[in-house]
């Protein structure tokens, strides 16, 4: 979903809603949802959902060998671009 993007159902103050997650999505990001946070006085606020990516408890072998394959052919430091090293 976080890769390919989708439609998620998402719970709010007035029932479940389908919120699209864009493709190329990552942990930490912030989607709105418009309208449908509390009440602000007569007009209603936004709510705001976090994304967190999870991956499946069992490592899939065909997945790991696929991003050890992509791994080599594109570089890639997540510590450096999170700003961890």
């Amino acid at each position: 979903e976080a890769v390919l993007g989708a439609s998620v159902t998402v719970p709010t103050i007035d029932g479940k809603v389908s919120l699209k997650i864009p493709p190329g999505s990552n942990t930490g990001k912030t989607l709105r949802l418009r309208g449908k946070g509390v009440r602000k006085g007569a007009s209603r606020g936004d709510q705001y959902v976090k994304l967190k990516v999870v991956l499946p408890d069992t490592p899939d072998a065909e997945l790991t060998e696929f991003v050890e394959r992509w791994g080599r052919r594109n570089p890639y430091n997540v510590r450096g671009k999170a700003g961890i090293g």
